[in-house]
């Protein structure tokens, strides 16, 4: 396999992922819309926040997953927080976006290490 296909491959994975990683959120934001009322908007961050995490945890591309906290945070502000009673600011939630993505690309690369350590062994 040359250098061309291998990047055609990583070129395929990352639009994949990227795909995924909208549908899942336009999905979540979708959940927590009809979970939560728009005057509790802690419920629908708690909602967009776990989708979010358990996209990084299953997308195999870092931007894939960097992506998803944008677009996570995008849909929230200009959506999911526009319909709620004027709230302080919904810019405030973005960091917790950010956290389950950190946290759900860090138990993706521990699992990508423990499968690593546990490959040859011989009893």
């Amino acid at each position: 396999m040359g250098v061309a296909d291998e990047a055609e491959i990583h070129r395929v994975v990352l639009i994949r992922d990227l795909a995924a990683g909208a549908l899942g959120v336009v999905v979540a934001s979708f959940a927590a819309a009809v979970v939560f009322p728009p005057a509790d908007p802690v419920g629908r961050v708690l909602v967009m926040a776990v989708a979010c995490g358990l996209l990084a945890t299953a997308l195999s591309d870092w931007r894939a997953s960097l992506a998803v906290a944008v677009v996570a945070v995008g849909v929230f502000v200009g959506v999911l927080a526009d319909s709620a009673p004027p709230a302080p600011s919904p810019w405030g939630f973005t960091p917790i976006f950010v956290v389950a993505v950190v946290l759900g690309a860090g138990n993706r690369c521990l699992r990508a290490l423990r499968r690593r350590d546990e490959g040859p062994r011989r009893s």
